[in-house]
């Protein structure tokens, strides 16, 4: 199980079950099962941009926009890639 790894797909060969087309896996999950994964990050990433922004128009944070808007992104990223790997999908074909 890698990282990001690519494989090739049945491409209707004889006795061959799986996807027929080519495809992508993160931790052994195909990049299609998830999306959930991705939503939950998303969600949770804007949750912390608000109360980040919250704290910023109150001035009991004192950050610069950019730093906003980077903290959430990279957030969103490492959240996916933690999700992904902690609570992988088993597909059986």
């Amino acid at each position: 199980m890698g990282f990001i790894e690519f494989h090739q797909g049945c491409h209707h060969e004889p006795g061959c079950f799986g996807p027929t087309n080519d495809f992508y896996t993160i931790f052994g999950t195909q990049t299609e099962f998830l999306v959930g994964h991705l939503i939950v990050a998303i969600i949770i990433g804007i949750f912390i941009f608000g109360i980040l922004f919250y704290f910023n128009k109150k001035r009991k944070l004192k950050i610069p926009l950019f730093s906003m808007y980077l903290f959430p992104i990279f957030l969103i990223i490492f959240l996916f890639f933690l999700l992904a790997y902690l609570f992988p999908v088993i597909v059986v074909y």
